[in-house]
Order: C-alpha cells, then structure tokens, then sequence
C-alpha cells in the first residue's frame, strides 16, 4: 500500500489507510475550526487579553460523521489581560484525535497590546509550548504487516515548537496574521516510509480579517474571513456572513472553498455566557461517505480585573 509523506494527515476509510488531508483543500495538520471567528486564540496568540476580561472556551468538533478514523477534536482555551492591562497572558490546551493518530498539544502564549487610535488596538504575541504524537498503526489493514511502520508505535513523542501573531482590532473591525508553529519538527518513525524525506510538521500561516455593519438599530452584518496557507499545499479561504440579532443571537453561514457549506448559531444567554454550535456539509468527493461535521462551542467571561467590559464582544 503506497504510504504518503505524513504531512498528509492519515485517516481510516472502510478499514484502510487513505492518505488524504485533513482539509481536501489543504494539507493542513493543525485542528481546523467553522467557528474560528469566536476563537481566534486558538491560532493567534496576539488575540490574547483582547476581550478585556477571563475568557474562557471550550470547542468540541466531530468531522465527516460516518467515515471511521474521522477527525475528532477538543480545545480549551483560557486568556486574559494582567492588572497591568498591556500584558495579557493565554493557555490553549488540544487533543486531536484522526485515524490511528492522536496529538495533544499544550501552548501558552503572550501578548503586548497598545493603543493605535482612541477606538482601536495593536497586539504582538508569543506562543510556545509541545506537541505530544502518538500512533498505532497495528489496527489497519495493510499488504505487509511486518512493515516497521505498522509494527512500531509511536508513543508521545515530545514535539516542542513557538510561533507568533499579529493582532489589530477595534470595536467594528479586526485584522491578524499568525505563524503558530515555526519549528518543522520531524515524526519519529517516518523515516522508515521515505527515507528521503521524512514526515515533519509543516508551517501554517492564518490571515484573519473581519468587521461589523450596522443594518438597523437591532440588526449588524459581520463578515469575516481566514485565509490558511500551508507548505506544499494550496491555499484555503473560509469566508462566513453573521447576522448579530440584538446583540443577543447570531446566526450566520460560510463556505470552505472546495471543501465544505457552514451553517452556525451562536446565542448569548446571558452578558457573559454564550453558547453556538456550527453544521458543516462537505461538497468535496468526501460527501458522499459522511453525512456532515458538528462542532460546538461554549464561551465564558469573568471581569477578573473588576474593572468592566463591554457585552457582548464582536470580536
């Protein structure tokens, strides 16, 4: 069975292994998120502390429904700024879990923030932090089963990395660019399928941009986009359109070119608590063999400063 390089994230497909990504459009090895526009901390560590206040969100997906080895994934993500309202500090905590492969991932991040205009913000931030790999591949079907490969799991493998990320917002509008991961570690173990060229981990760049528009006292349109770019692979483009009613529900929808149409809805039930949940329908050739990707996510503000924050946040 021809293996390709691991970069090509590794999923189970009616008991055997497809070398496919784990975006059809990307090579991309890192989580990917519908719902990344009320999360950005989860690739910008300059988004940190942004929401003045202890931030807390739990995001839980479930990708292409249907298909065994699909990708599953949860993340925690906690930030806030210091009493020295500057300086704000994040922690993002992954397991991602795709076919035989499992990577948890433990990132703290740190962010210098300034004021650009009386309504608006510029932030640096740092991440660093550890991936741990594991992988057993003893459980699939393959032509040789005395490969090394499918003999020899991979057991947390410690695979420590930092990035960096660019942050300006305002209340209407927001701009970021990240590298989140800058050191190419490779996989142990890939070797033994290309010698040549072992697995590693490739660099992702995330651009993000979004903004609001007031269409009546009640009623704002919030388009947003994030465009991912990967080595050795083309270039992503999420663009999603939200509706904010009240300043209490969103709904909206998006599209991940050749991949996937996003339904999502987002409620705030209370100032500080707020809860959604986004539905992905895949339109590459995956379609036929899921029935689609669920994500939910929930988000919680505390005022750990006393000092207040304005609710609800666009961004």
């Amino acid at each position: 069975m021809k293996i390709k390089r691991l970069s090509i994230r590794v999923m189970m497909l009616s008991g055997l292994l497809s070398c496919i990504g784990y975006n059809t459009s990307s090579a991309q090895q890192d989580p990917q998120y519908s719902m990344y526009m009320f999360n950005p901390l989860a690739v910008n560590p300059a988004f940190a502390g942004s929401r003045d206040a202890l931030s807390a969100t739990l995001i839980g997906r479930k990708q292409w429904v249907g298909i065994d080895g699909a990708p599953e994934t949860g993340s925690l993500t906690v930030h806030s700024p210091l009493k020295r309202e500057n300086i704000a500090l994040g922690l993002s905590i992954v397991a991602d879990k795709i076919g035989p492969t499992q990577t948890n991932q433990v990132y703290a991040d740190v962010a210098y923030r300034f004021q650009v205009s009386p309504n608006s913000k510029l932030s640096f931030g740092l991440k660093g932090g550890v991936d741990m790999f594991s992988a057993s591949y003893a459980g699939l079907i393959v032509n040789d089963n005395t490969d090394p490969l499918y003999v020899t799991p991979i057991k947390n493998q410690i695979l420590p990395n930092f990035g960096f990320g660019v942050y300006w917002y305002s209340d209407k509008s927001y701009v970021g660019l990240t590298a989140p991961k800058i050191l190419q570690n490779e996989f142990s173990g890939t070797n033994l399928v290309n010698r040549a060229q072992p697995a590693k981990q490739n660099r992702h760049y995330f651009l993000t941009a979004g903004h609001s528009f007031d269409i009546s006292s009640t009623i704002e349109l919030v388009p947003s986009v994030v465009v991912k770019a990967v080595q050795d692979a083309p270039i992503s483009i999420d663009a999603n359109l939200n509706f904010l009613f009240y300043e209490k529900l969103w709904i909206g929808g998006g599209y991940r070119a050749g991949d996937a149409f996003i339904a999502n809805i987002v409620y705030h039930f209370t100032p500080t608590f707020r809860a959604g949940y986004a539905y992905d329908y895949t339109v590459s050739d995956l379609g036929s063999y899921n029935t689609g990707s669920h994500e939910i996510m929930i988000n919680y503000d505390l005022d750990f400063l006393g000092k207040g924050f304005k609710t609800p946040r666009r961004f």
